[in-house]
This record gives C-alpha cells, sequence and structure tokens, in this order.
C-alpha cells in the first residue's frame, strides 16, 4: 500500500475515533442542527430535535437512546417551539446554551447563566450539563436536573433548594402532542412534616401522597414499586426533597405525570409496563369524604366513605347521594372534650391527615405523644411512629382532619394507626362494641370446635355400631322416623343433593342401615351437612344429604373418611368468610368459594377474605392459621387431607406446624348460567350465623 494513502488513512481513522468519541459534548465551536444528536457516553440517552405525536412543531429534548419507541423525558423549549427544520442548538459566546431559528434570526431559549460555560455534555444519566471553566473544570454552572418538565429521572429532585430559592417541581404536557406547560403540577410542599401533591391550576388539589412518614415495611409487604424503586428523602439547611435510585441500575425505569394528572411509574421490558399509579382508586382523589371523613374502598359497601370515631354525616341526605363533600360533625357538639372523661379510638393503617398544618415533636415514645395530644384540648389527633418503649416522631392535628383513608388489606404496612379524640360517650360506646365483638369470635371459634368433637364423636359411633350389627327397629313404633323416601334420580324440587350410596360389597343390612339413617336425622346441627332423605330400593341404599361432596366421591364414587374432611373444610371456609360455597359469587371471576379462597392464598391476600366481624377482633395470625386449616380439608387428593384428629390439633395447639395447602378440590370456574343463578340480586345474602351445642351427661 502507498505509504502516503496508509497515513492518511490512519489520521482519517484517528479523527473518526476523536468524533464518536466526543458525541456527547457541545463546544462554542460545535453545535447540531435539527437532524443531529447528542449521545450520552453509555449510549442511554440522545438529545435532538423532535415533533412529538402527530405534531409538526420541533423541540430539542432529550430521550431514551436504546428502545424503539421514542420516550421523550425533559423538552428545552417546550413553550416556544420552531416550525421547520431550520432550528440549531449551540453556546453562544456568553456561555449560555441556546436554541437558535435560523429562518427567523431569533432565539427562542436559552439558559440564561450568568457565568462563561466551557462545554455542555449529555450524562448518562439522562442530564444536560454546563461546565465552567476548561474541561468543565470550574464545575457544574447549570443542568436540566434542575429545570424538569413532566418527568422524574433516578437522582432528579422535587423540593426546594434553600440557599438559591431553585424549586423542583413537575409539570405535565398540554396534550400526547403537545409538551408545552400543562395544567397539573407535582409539589413538595414543605411544612413540618413535608407532602407530596399533585396540583390542578395554581392551588386546587387533586391528590397528596404523605411520603415524609410510615413504617418500615417488612419483606413480605413490599411491592413491585419497592422491588424497582429505592426511595429517600433529605431535610437539612441546604435543601429539601425526595428522589429516588434504581434498585438495579442496568433497568430502564422512571416516573412521569401524564396530562391527566395521574403519577405513573413504568418500567421496560421489551416494552413500556405500568407497575404504579397514583391514583389508583376513588379513596386517592383529596378529601374524597371531606374534612373530619374517613375513606375506604375495601369496606364492602356502597359507599366507600364513613366518619371518623365520634363524628357523624353533616348532611345526612347528601351522604346518602353518595355525596361526602361537606364531611361530618361532631355527634355531641354539647359535650366537652377537655378534662372530661375524653380518650382516643385508633383507625388502623390509615393515610395521615394532611399536614400542613400539622406539629412534629421529634424524640417522644407512643406513650408520650399521646399524653402530649391528651394535655392540650385543642388537640384532635396524634400518631407516632414509635413502637414499644422506642422513641420516634409524633405528629398532631388541631384542626379539620383531611383526606384520611385505610391503605388496602394487601399492604397494611404503608399506613400508620391514627388516634381520633373522643368524647367520653363515644369512648364508652366503642369499649362495650369490642367486647361484644370478641364474644362473637369467641363463639365462632367454639363452634368451630365443638362441630369437629361431635364429627369425631358421629364418626367413633358408627364405626362402634358397625361392629356391634345393631339392633333390629324395623317393626318398633317408638323409633319411626319422618323421612322422605326418594328414588333414585334428581329432586323434583330441583334441589342440589349429594347421594350417599352403600357399596354392594358391604356387609352392612338393612337392620344396620336404618340404625344409621336415624341416628344422622336425630344429630342435626346448623353447622352440619343436613339428611334430606333416604332410599332403599332393591338393593339400593342411598342417603340423600345437602351442596358439599367430596370430587373423588362425585367423579369416581370413591368414599372414606376424608370424604368427611373435605366436607368439613367446606364449613370451615364458610365461617371464615361468612359466605355459603353453593351461592358465592364474585365479580372478577367464576370461581367457587374454595378457588376463591385458594387463589387469594397463593397470592398473598389471605385475609381479603375474612368475615369483617372476625377481622376487626380477632388476632390476624390465629384467623389466617384456621383459613389454612379449612384449605388443607379441602385439597384435591384425599390423601392430602389430615385425619379428624389432627384437625383437632391443628384448632386447639398452636405449636403444631401447619403444612402448605395444595390446590383444592373443584377449582373450575362454572357456568356463566350457574354463577347468574346464584348472584346476590336473586337470592337473599346468607347470615354468618353459628350456634352453641352444650354436651350434657345422660
Amino acid at each position: 500500500m502507498n505509504p502516503e494513502k496508509w497515513v492518511s488513512n490512519l489520521l482519517l481513522s484517528f479523527l473518526f475515533f476523536r468524533i464518536c468519541t466526543s458525541i456527547d459534548t457541545l463546544t462554542p465551536n460545535r453545535s447540531i442542527k435539527d437532524g443531529n444528536v447528542l449521545v450520552s457516553g453509555g449510549e442511554t440517552f440522545a438529545l435532538g430535535f423532535f415533533s412529538p405525536g402527530n405534531s409538526s412543531r420541533r423541540y430539542v429534548g432529550i430521550w431514551y437512546n436504546k428502545i424503539q419507541e421514542q420516550t421523550i423525558v425533559w423538552v428545552a423549549n417546550r413553550d416556544s417551539p420552531i416550525n421547520g427544520t431550520s432550528g440549531i442548538l449551540s453556546l453562544n459566546r456568553d456561555g449560555n446554551l441556546v436554541i437558535y431559528d435560523n429562518t427567523r434570526n431569533h432565539t427562542v431559549w436559552q439558559t440564561n447563566v450568568s457565568t462563561v460555560s466551557y462545554s455542555a455534555r449529555l450524562l448518562d444519566s439522562g442530564n444536560l450539563v454546563l461546565f465552567q471553566g476548561d474541561s468543565g473544570s470550574g464545575g457544574v454552572v447549570w443542568q436540566s436536573f434542575d429545570h424538569p418538565t413532566n418527568t422524574l429521572l433516578p437522582n432528579m429532585k422535587l423540593g426546594l433548594d434553600r440557599r438559591t430559592g431553585l424549586e423542583w417541581f413537575l409539570t405535565s404536557w398540554k396534550s400526547r402532542d403537545d409538551p408545552s406547560t400543562g395544567e397539573y403540577s407535582l409539589r413538595l410542599e414543605l411544612n413540618e412534616l413535608p407532602q407530596l401533591i399533585l396540583f390542578k391550576g395554581a392551588s386546587s388539589r387533586v391528590w397528596r401522597l404523605p411520603t415524609w412518614l410510615k413504617r418500615q415495611r417488612s419483606a413480605k409487604a413490599k411491592d413491585m414499586a419497592c422491588s424497582i424503586f429505592n426511595g429517600f428523602q433529605v431535610n437539612n439547611l441546604d435543601e429539601v426533597y425526595t428522589s429516588y435510585t434504581l434498585i438495579n441500575a442496568s433497568n430502564l425505569s422512571t416516573m412521569f405525570v401524564d396530562e391527566l394528572g395521574s403519577l405513573k411509574m413504568v418500567t421496560w421490558v421489551g416494552k413500556w409496563v405500568e407497575f404504579h399509579k397514583v391514583p389508583g382508586d376513588q379513596c386517592v382523589a383529596y378529601g374524597r369524604c371531606g374534612a373530619y371523613g374517613y375513606c375506604d374502598s375495601n369496606n364492602g359497601q356502597h359507599f366507600e366513605c364513613t366518619c371518623l370515631p365520634g363524628y357523624e354525616p353533616r348532611s345526612v341526605e347528601e351522604w346518602n347521594l353518595r355525596d361526602a363533600s361537606d364531611g361530618c360533625i361532631k355527634k355531641r357538639e354539647e359535650l366537652s372534650m377537655c378534662i372530661n372523661g375524653e380518650g382516643f379510638v385508633k383507625v388502623e393503617n390509615a393515610k395521615i391527615p394532611d399536614t400542613s398544618k400539622a406539629r412534629v415533636w421529634m424524640g417522644l415514645s407512643a406513650h408520650e405523644c399521646k399524653d402530649e395530644c391528651l394535655r392540650n384540648c385543642s388537640c384532635l389527633a396524634y400518631t407516632s411512629t414509635a413502637e414499644g418503649g422506642a422513641r420516634a416522631i409524633c405528629v398532631t392535628w388541631y384542626e379539620n382532619l383531611m383526606d384520611v383513608r385505610r391503605y388496602v388489606r394487601r399492604f397494611p404496612e404503608d399506613g400508620l394507626d391514627l388516634f381520633v379524640r373522643v368524647d367520653a360517650v363515644e369512648l364508652a360506646q366503642r369499649r362495650k362494641s369490642r367486647r361484644l365483638k370478641q364474644r362473637k369470635v369467641a363463639v365462632v371459634v367454639t363452634s368451630v370446635v365443638l362441630a369437629s368433637v361431635l364429627f369425631i364423636i358421629l364418626v367413633g359411633w358408627l364405626v362402634m355400631k358397625k361392629r356391634r350389627r345393631g339392633i333390629d327397629i324395623q317393626d318398633s313404633d317408638e323409633e319411626n322416623v319422618e323421612l322422605p323416601i326418594f328414588d333414585m334420580g334428581h329432586l323434583s324440587t330441583g334441589k342440589d343433593i349429594a347421594v350417599k350410596r352403600l357399596s354392594r360389597d358391604s356387609k352392612q343390612g338393612l337392620k344396620e342401615f336404618k340404625n344409621e339413617v336415624i341416628l344422622i336425622a336425630k344429630l342435626q346441627h346448623p353447622n352440619l351437612v343436613r339428611l334430606l332423605g333416604c332410599c332403599i330400593l332393591g338393593e339400593e341404599r342411598m342417603l340423600v344429604y345437602d351442596g358439599y361432596m367430596a370430587p373423588e366421591y362425585a367423579i369416581d364414587g370413591l368414599f372414606s373418611t376424608k370424604s368427611d374432611i373435605f366436607s368439613f373444610g367446606v364449613i370451615v371456609l364458610e365461617i371464615m368468610s361468612g359466605k355459603r360455597n353453593r351461592k358465592f359469587h364474585h365479580a372478577d371471576h367464576d370461581l367457587n368459594l374454595l378457588g376463591h379462597a385458594w387463589g387469594l392464598w397463593i397470592d398473598g391476600k389471605a385475609s381479603e377474605l375474612i368475615d369483617p366481624v372476625i377481622d376487626e377482633s380477632f388476632p390476624m395470625s390465629k384467623v389466617l392459621r384456621c383459613m389454612q386449616i379449612g384449605l388443607l380439608c379441602v385439597q384435591k387428593c384425599p390423601e392430602d387431607r389430615p385425619t379428624m384428629s389432627s384437625v383437632v390439633s391443628m384448632l386447639v395447639s398452636d405449636t403444631v406446624t401447619l403444612p402448605q395447602p395444595k390446590q383444592p378440590g373443584f377449582y373450575i370456574e362454572r357456568s356463566s348460567k350457574e354463577t347468574h343463578e346464584h348472584t346476590p340480586t336473586q337470592s337473599p345474602p346468607s347470615i354468618n350465623e353459628v350456634t352453641m351445642t352444650q354436651l350434657e351427661a345422660r
């Protein structure tokens, strides 16, 4: 090869390499025109001219470089677009970064810094930075992270620089085609306990996030957002802000305020997937239930609003129309709450009230926090992050308790316990109600245990009776039993039944069969399946019961003691949920109660099945243990189900370790026709009634 040509090629390659390694930087001698881009060193972000959506207007923005779907994270001239492709981005003689419309000979945007800059560099964090001095040795004089648009990238800030007065906040686009300043802004409101608030316009509050105060999350309670983002807050003499980092720095994840006022968190998995959104339900709306109101989207009622303890709706008529904007007022205005026997009622897992005018006390125990509120007659409520005798943050409120809600059961650690001041009458009524609920729980648990014991006695009696062969009662008038006799087939009323058929190889005769019929007919109990009748036709011996057949019996005709265990498990789940299996209906699926319970169990949402009467009055660990026992009893395979003696041990002793249940029998979705026949609109809801059976000696 010609030496001159070889040297020329080497020089061109060197120059090309230098240019490629410098495409993340602008200098006074290097600008970019419409069609050219800057790319960050790690090629994560790009900067250049773009047109959003169906618009033909041109803007300078930053977007993710490595994904096909253009996603804009920052816009420079959002309120000053360029018509046409004549735009130029450069550093002027004053060291400012400027966007110039070459057709109109007009500057449409600039950084307005007073210090001369040497270069502008696009960092791999998505931050566009102006550096002062040779090679940036003089430090940062301006950065795009200080002037966010609608997107909060990792390590960007929402808050205030107390030294300069610069506020960091997000503002929405006007539309998907127009990135100009929209009507929604997400700001950190500064008070003794800062909180994030989305505003519509200048001052109208849309929703609020009290990010500064919450419990430590347990590992089980962490949702997907916490597995991707690591949020943190800073509050010192120089600045106050909230921000976040990515747990896995290789992920492409971000959050932004859309044009409708929603804060969305997304991550890239071949496409943008939204894994969290605020608002997520109607209770997020600011002041949904008015002053002294309380919003709970999981209360099982048609209306999510109630009043805080000691308060009642200001307007019952409007409340009945589902309009809670007027909020609530004290039930007994004439009754003083100042050194008059007053106290506090706990509201669990609460989103604490608006902290705009709340007081914060540092280093108080939970008891000291209560005393601080109690000694001030103007204090309406308090909360504390302290546990046990530890000292932590105490917050007290002295006027309108606004924007209180209950967090969903899946993530109770998101909320705090709010203690609301009530008068002496309300306090006494609450204590009485709590005692009644505790008695109801005791009745439920006692009934389950007694039903188990009765079932064991029944099985043992039948076994012994079979061995003794029974006595002949065919001609006894005293032992006559009034039971209908059914031919084989369906009942004429269309009632669903379970038919127990005696094996042809059984040694039990007609006399023993009649003995069993009479015994079971006399042993009637609300928590046991009822004997509806019997069939004695030719050599057939059948018993007709109420809708709890084990799957192996319903499908293959195989019956054993484990089949009765299945029936017992259904009863346990019905007691825990307060719902009947056959009449169970859910708006989101066509599963029966067993399938619904199993789905909640494997999703970690088992507490959502529990009847509120039990949920609020009994330790959740014991309630969930009973539910787990019920699921163990209804497992599909008979050999997986426990024996009745094991079930009794599980119920009476907390030291017995419970295995994890497997899929229950009949875990299939029913036909739409079947579920419609059992919708709540066509049949009255069941009532979770229990009875107590007292055993007496003969």
